[in-house]
C-alpha cells in the first residue's frame, strides 16, 4: 500500500496555475536546445571534413578548423548534457549505486524534485 498522495487524473486542474505555462516553457526549450545541439554535430562533421579535406587534398591547412572544432565539441558536449539529463538517459555509475545500500542509493538516483530537503538522502 502506498503513503504517497494520490496521482491527479488528466482533468484535475493543476495545483499551481503557473505550472501548465512552465511545463510548455520547458518543452519548448528543450526543443530549441536539441535542434541547436543537432545543428551544432552538422556543423562539427562539416568543419572536420573541411579541414581534413583542405589539409591532405589541397596541401594547405586551414589553421582556423581545428580550434573551432575543439570549440564547438565544448558546446555540444554542453547541449548534450543538457539534453541527456531532460531525458533522463545522463550516465551514471550503476556499480556505486547497486552495490549501495537502500538509503544512500536515494541520494545517487535523480529525483523529480529539484528541491533537496531534510529527508532526501536518508
Amino acid at each position: 500500500m502506498s503513503h504517497g498522495s494520490p496521482q491527479p487524473t488528466a482533468d484535475a486542474p493543476l495545483a499551481n496555475p503557473l505550472s501548465g505555462l512552465a511545463h510548455k516553457a520547458d518543452r519548448g526549450l528543450g526543443y530549441v536546445v536539441e535542434t541547436i545541439a543537432a545543428a551544432l554535430v552538422l556543423a562539427e562533421i562539416f568543419v572536420l571534413f573541411v579541414g581534413v579535406v583542405s589539409r591532405y587534398v589541397f596541401h594547405s591547412p586551414l589553421v582556423w578548423s581545428d580550434e573551432l572544432a575543439s570549440i564547438m565539441f565544448l558546446w555540444l558536449s554542453m547541449l548534450g548534457a543538457v539534453v541527456a539529463l531532460r531525458r533522463g538517459e545522463h550516465m551514471r555509475m550503476t556499480a556505486l549505486v547497486t552495490t549501495s545500500s537502500r538509503t544512500p542509493a536515494r541520494c545517487w538516483t535523480p529525483s523529480p524534485s529539484p528541491r533537496p530537503s531534510p529527508s532526501w538522502c536518508w
